[in-house]
């Protein structure tokens, strides 16, 4: 017996053939995830504003339509009055025409009556399209037979986000991009609109150079219009995908559809034979990019300036009384953040949010020093008497606490300690200074970061938990420049 069956049970399964097909996707699964997601597509149907909310079907009569075994709750009126989030208007395309008559022409998809000869227009005005080829653009028919148009020559009221097409991209393909953990986002870009006319618009078989270190792939999306051919090829460590978005691939009674296929920059594609017809696709290039949750400190295109409490902050620091002699600002984190997770540590400080986010932005604006880092629970207060990690304060009256010199894991010390000597656990696992910090905030949320043996009358599991704080490193008064 081969591998696969003793791992699927060929009995069970229908025989050998049906495990080994098992096997083989097995493996995909587990030693090629990025093989086994290498390519995504869709379809979206388009659908005037006024059939978009779809039927209106009475209750009763979708009760009786029903199953009874089957029969759920009915759907509130607000439920059966919402429109198909699934669907899309109508597209409309205009571009710079070389027509006497307009600067701009206009095509609507699907194609109204009469728009030929729009259409036959908008052929017109597209340039022939090159292929970059050891960085030069090439133009050669017998490689690549099609027409395009720049991003800067057109416009269209297809928005893939709205569409969902990108949040889908971002969902299936990011996870497998490499070196892109603290990414959560996708940025789609638009590139050209291209036309591959029959009876021999074609593509052969190529690879496409990424435009930047952050783009990983992209992204077509195929106009409702009639033609025949044309399908997209996509391979990747020889697998295979055909996207056909051809009229005949289209059952006769389905209503028009914008098509799309979004596949990874290494992936080998090609654009078969169009045989009649023209096909015409939009294209964008996507790029990783840090997404809603992670842009704490990467978010150049919002103004601190303009967040409320950025004048309180500057007038607080521009007081000759405050902190004249400088030291540690804290504040504790307002939103629960895994600060001792792995799998979380790499988000931040770029998942704060809310208050946090407005601090952490508001501090860097103004030219301070702001870093995340864990407090242990309960330490703030003077530990300085026979600590080895005490700092001279300039201000009695300042509380210590012990500090993280950076996010961490959970610790696990593996000698004895003397129960709540917190100083012996930072010198056991180092990583740890005291510091006088002044607190403008309470903690309000901490998790575990410590666990050791304690012992004292009898050995027990020791803990210690530590809270999350933007701590700021205010200079002295005459050094602030704000």
């Amino acid at each position: 017996m081969d591998t696969s069956t003793a791992r699927f049970g060929a009995q069970t399964l229908g025989g050998t053939a049906s495990a080994a097909l098992l096997e083989q996707l097995s493996q995909s699964i587990d030693e090629h995830a990025a093989a086994a997601t290498f390519a995504v597509g869709g379809a979206i149907p388009i659908l005037d504003s006024a059939d978009r909310n779809g039927p209106k079907i009475p209750i009763q009569q979708q009760q009786q339509q029903q199953n009874p075994a089957d029969q759920v709750a009915p759907a509130s009126a607000t439920e059966q009055s919402k429109p198909n989030t699934h669907t899309s208007s109508p597209v409309i395309l205009r571009w710079d025409s070389s027509n006497d008559s307009n600067l701009t022409s206009k095509l609507v998809f699907p194609l109204e009556p009469n728009t030929s000869g729009n259409l036959e227009q908008l052929v017109k005005d597209c340039q022939p399209a090159t292929f970059g080829y050891k960085g030069k653009d090439i133009y050669d028919e017998t490689y690549r037979k099609a027409s395009k148009l720049d991003a800067s020559a057109f416009s269209s009221t297809l928005n893939p986000y709205e569409l969902g097409i990108i949040d889908a991209i971002a969902q299936v393909l990011l996870p497998s991009v490499k070196d892109a953990s603290n990414m959560r986002g996708v940025r789609a870009e638009l590139y050209k609109l291209n036309i591959y006319s029959g009876p021999s618009g074609k593509f052969q078989a190529h690879v496409d150079t990424p435009r930047s270190d952050s783009q990983f792939g992209s992204l077509v999306v195929c106009l409702p219009c009639d033609h025949e051919g044309g399908e997209l090829i996509v391979r990747h460590k020889s697998q295979n995908l055909n996207f056909d978005w051809s009229t005949s691939a289209s059952e006769q009674s389905e209503v028009p559809s914008i098509k799309w296929a979004a596949f990874y920059s290494d992936c080998e594609h090609e654009v078969l034979e169009v045989h009649s017809g023209h096909r015409i696709t939009l294209t964008y290039n996507l790029y990783v990019s840090r997404g809603s949750g992670n842009l704490a400190g990467h978010c150049p295109w919002m103004d601190p300036k303009q967040l409320p409490l950025y004048d309180t902050i500057k007038s607080m620091l521009q007081v000759p009384s405050f902190m004249m002699k400088g030291g540690l600002l804290g504040i504790w984190c307002s939103h629960a953040y895994a600060h001792s997770h792995s799998s979380s540590i790499h988000n931040l400080p770029g998942s704060l949010k809310g208050v946090d986010m407005a601090m952490y932005e508001i501090f860097r604006a103004l030219g301070l020093q702001v870093t995340i880092r864990p407090i242990l629970d309960g330490c703030t207060e003077d530990y300085s008497g026979d600590s080895d990690y005490s700092d001279d304060s300039e201000d009695d009256r300042m509380p210590e606490a012990i500090i993280g010199e950076g996010l961490h894991e959970l610790e696990i010390a593996d000698t004895l300690i003397e129960d709540t000597d917190l100083n012996g656990i930072c010198r056991e696992l180092g990583g740890y200074y005291h510091g006088n910090v002044v607190w403008l905030s309470e903690m309000r949320h901490r998790e575990l970061a410590i666990a050791y043996i304690a012992y004292g009358n009898d050995a027990s599991m020791g803990t210690v938990y530590s809270g999350a704080a933007l701590i700021i490193e205010i200079p002295p008064f005459l050094d602030r420049n704000i």
